[in-house]
C-alpha cells in the first residue's frame, strides 16, 4: 500500500466499521468470532486458496463458531466514567 494522502485509506476505515458490525452480529447470535491479519505470506496463501482477484486485498481472515465448553474468558477491566471522562480541563 502506498496511499498518496490519508484520505487514500477511507476504505480501509470503512472495512473496519464493517467488520466491527459483523463481530456485534455474530456474538447476538450467540456465536464466537476470532479476527486475525495475514502476516508474511499468508496473504498469497489466501488468495491462492480463496482464487479471489490479484486486484483485491484480504485485510483479514475472521473465524466464527461455537466457543468450546472450556473456553477462557478475559474479564473486561471496569472503568468509571467520571474518572476517565475530563471536561475543560485535564
Amino acid at each position: 500500500l502506498h496511499p498518496e494522502s490519508l484520505s487514500h485509506l477511507n476504505d480501509f476505515a470503512s472495512i473496519w466499521c464493517c467488520m466491527e458490525n459483523m463481530f456485534l452480529a455474530i456474538t447476538a447470535e450467540g456465536y464466537a468470532s476470532v479476527l486475525r491479519i495475514p502476516l508474511g505470506d499468508e496473504g498469497d496463501w489466501a488468495r491462492k486458496v480463496l482464487k479471489f482477484p490479484e486486484d483485491y486485498l484480504m485485510p483479514c481472515f475472521i473465524a466464527v463458531g461455537k466457543a468450546s465448553a472450556n473456553a477462557t474468558y478475559v474479564k473486561q477491566k471496569e472503568y468509571s466514567i467520571t474518572e476517565r471522562i475530563h471536561k475543560n480541563v485535564w
